[in-house]
């Protein structure tokens, strides 16, 4: 009997824990936000060393205080070389844990890369490639958020990712294996963001 009576107790406990912590629940209370973002800004993939249009789009969800906010985020890069699908989870934290009207934050987070690859210039030799190539990596950044009013704010973002990804090619020419290291994948990006 009283080992009944303490699961009950235990499960009474845990429903009323789990409906307490249930982020739904708290959406509805106004305790929670949806945030939706659009960035757009330009990116460099070190081994081709060209700059070109980067840009994003992220769904995430913040507290009401806003101090932090985790997201699911999609990164499109493109410099006529090769062009990347970035899609990633990640969280922004403020560097004060108190931002009101103006703030730095840091962010961190992990990613899948699908880059498809036409042409890499290497040591001034121009290896046509023709192949998409995926890795999974972490990133790490920067940014300055100002709130205009409650719910909508722009950013200036910098954004480090720790691509890995390397290809082996044979160059027919030469006769012998290149390896291309395609090394990180920088962005900076002005942020347009609305929470719901």
């Amino acid at each position: 009997m009283k080992g009944l009576v303490f699961l009950l107790a235990l499960f009474a406990s845990s429903a009323a824990l789990a409906q307490w912590n249930n982020p739904i629940d708290g959406y509805c209370n106004g305790e929670y936000h949806i945030v939706g973002t659009v960035g757009l800004g330009v990116g460099e993939l070190q081994i081709n060393d060209e700059q070109d249009f980067a840009g994003y789009a992220s769904i995430g969800v913040t507290p009401d205080v806003g101090i932090w906010q985790v997201e699911l985020r999609y990164t499109g890069f493109d410099d006529g070389s090769v062009s990347v699908d970035q899609w990633g989870i990640g969280a922004k934290v403020d560097f004060t844990v108190s931002c009101d009207v103006q703030c730095l934050y840091w962010m961190v987070g992990w990613n899948y890369g699908n880059f498809d690859v036409d042409t890499i210039e290497k040591r001034d030799v121009l290896y046509v490639i023709d192949d998409d190539i995926d890795d999974n990596y972490w990133n790490a950044g920067v940014g300055y958020r100002y709130k205009w009013t409650q719910d909508f704010d722009t950013s200036i973002e910098y954004n480090y990712n720790d691509v890995d990804a390397r290809y082996r090619f044979y160059d027919a020419v030469a006769d012998e294996d290149v390896r291309l290291n395609f090394g990180h994948l920088r962005t900076l990006t002005v942020n347009f963001s609305y929470r719901f």
